[in-house]
């Protein structure tokens, strides 16, 4: 019974979140999100907020920056609450790093438990922006985002490998004359 009470009250709080969207949110902020590069060919941001301070039918506005790789690459993230039912998220944007202009570069997916969004991103700054209320007091979502890192080294590799292919097929021909010309 007492489950059935929260998803109704979550249910009243978002409704009314959503119709009130105009008002300036109870919890706003904007972060930099600093990356962590993988042993793999990738780089990973975790983030996400806890607001002790909060309480059932606040709202929040809340910006996460990224800087991504210096090529064109794969761009995906992921953001769900800490506590199922404990948040409702009303709305997502991905802008560009001055928070204005919009880039419709990935396809985002919102439900009031999830926000989402992937696709192929040039290098830049960029604000994924999530808004909603919060259900339960001192509620907070994490988040991930993971892109692909252009590669360097195996470049660097082939490159090398094809240095060593022309000086072996160089000494060869070498060899060769030296052997024709010892005759």
């Amino acid at each position: 019974m007492k489950s059935i009470k929260h998803a109704l009250l979550g249910f009243v709080l978002a409704t009314c979140a959503v119709f009130n969207a105009s008002a300036t949110p109870t919890f706003s902020d904007a972060f930099f999100v600093v990356p962590v590069f993988g042993p793999t060919t990738t780089q990973t941001w975790d983030f996400g907020i806890t607001e002790p301070a909060a309480q059932a039918g606040d709202t929040f506005l809340y910006d996460f920056l990224f800087n991504t790789p210096p090529e064109p690459a794969w761009f995906k993230f992921a953001v769900f609450p800490d506590v199922a039912g404990s948040l409702a998220f009303t709305d997502l944007g991905f802008f560009a790093g001055d928070f204005v202009t919009p880039i419709d570069a990935l396809t985002l997916s919102l439900t009031s438990d999830l926000a989402a969004g992937s696709g192929t991103i040039t290098s830049g700054t960029y604000d994924v922006r999530l808004a909603g209320t919060f259900l339960a007091a001192g509620a907070g979502f994490t988040g991930v985002a993971v892109s692909d890192v252009p590669e360097p080294v195996s470049l660097a590799l082939m490159a090398a490998g094809l240095a060593g292919m022309g000086a072996a097929r160089r000494r060869r021909r070498v060899a060769k004359e030296d052997a024709v010309e010892a005759t």
